[in-house]
């Protein structure tokens, strides 16, 4: 089989015949589409089983393990196609998309997985405006680039329906981080990037449908921004850099960002008591690494002292100057 689609879904009944209708549209043929159900409590198992009785390319799954990460896997494991395209439930894919990825790959045989834009609208494509700036150029460029362009800033990160993978990528890189509540696409995307050869598209992949009621949109909103990645670093980047020291630029780029992580969750973090227990926590996390003297000195003061001017004067210069050095 060419192609599987695969569609987690969580409360998601109003889109599923929509989802189902996009893949459609896209007009390909050998493809399969696995949705796999995580505990909706609506009528989204249903609707699915619906489709799966009139379209025998409609396979469906179930896990009880809650999260978009052991969803995914749930669908990467009963996938029989040697491409894989994860879509989420919500999003909309652009005319000729996937065409133009599986076209990549069949043309590139060095190429392992092949990733184009995402375009964010609280509206549908039909009635958003679409940026006159594709090129449909392709730009091969050595890994480990992609993996450091996106660890780098997540203003690059695009989500999962922007990439098409070739299936055997999965052994190289596993599967998607089950232990993530959030950040598992990204997580693996940087993975993807520092090890195999991946392709940019310059051409719109899909729509991102930006709405409240997402799970990283209700996270956002109650939780600060070095909270929410410091899973991410302590169970995916960090034993990455354990077990490839031999990449100095992911070092460098991921000591940046894990020291100044440490730092702003103490400092954002109200009473003496709870910031002394919140540092004790990141000490622990990260005991497989040796922090520097000074490192731990202002993390120290920060528990002290939470004074922005402290945090300031760590982040534009004690943390750029323990890098380098």
């Amino acid at each position: 089989m060419k192609l599987s689609v695969i569609i987690p879904a969580y409360n998601a009944e109003r889109f599923i015949s929509k989802s189902y209708q996009s893949i459609l549209d896209q007009n390909i043929n050998d493809f399969e589409i696995i949705y796999v159900d995580n505990n909706s409590s609506d009528g989204t198992l249903e609707e699915i089983k619906k489709l799966s009785l009139t379209d025998n390319r409609v396979q469906w799954f179930t896990q009880k393990e809650q999260g978009a990460g052991p969803t995914r896997n749930m669908g990467l494991a009963n996938a029989k196609g040697d491409y894989l395209y994860f879509f989420d439930v919500d999003d909309e894919i652009f005319p000729n998309a996937l065409h133009k990825m599986i076209s990549v790959l069949d043309s590139n045989p060095e190429v392992e997985s092949v990733f184009g834009k995402m375009l964010k609208s609280d509206k549908g494509i039909s009635e958003t405006k679409i940026p006159n700036d594709e090129t449909n150029e392709l730009i091969l460029k050595p890994r480990p680039y992609w993996g450091l362009h996106w660890f780098s800033s997540l203003k690059h990160v695009v989500g999962p329906p922007a990439f098409l993978y070739r299936k055997d990528v999965f052994n190289k890189i596993g599967g998607y981080n089950g232990a993530l509540r959030i950040g598992q696409d990204t997580a693996l995307d940087i993975k993807l990037g520092m090890l195999c050869n991946v392709a940019f598209l310059d051409s719109y992949i899909y729509l991102y449908f930006k709405h409240t009621t997402s799970t990283i949109e209700q996270f956002k909103d109650v939780t600060s921004r070095a909270v929410l990645q410091w899973p991410r670093f302590v169970k995916e980047h960090l034993p990455f850099y354990l077990a490839h020291q031999q990449e100095v630029e992911f070092g460098k780029k991921f000591k940046l960002q894990l020291y100044n992580l440490m730092a702003k969750q103490i400092y954002h973090t109200k009473g003496f008591s709870k910031r002394h227990s919140v540092k004790q926590q990141l000490l622990s996390d990260v005991k497989d690494i040796d922090l520097p003297f000074l490192i731990k000195l202002f993390l120290n003061l920060l528990v002290l002292f939470p004074f922005s001017y402290v945090l300031k004067f760590y982040s534009y210069y004690i943390v750029p100057y323990i890098v380098k050095k």
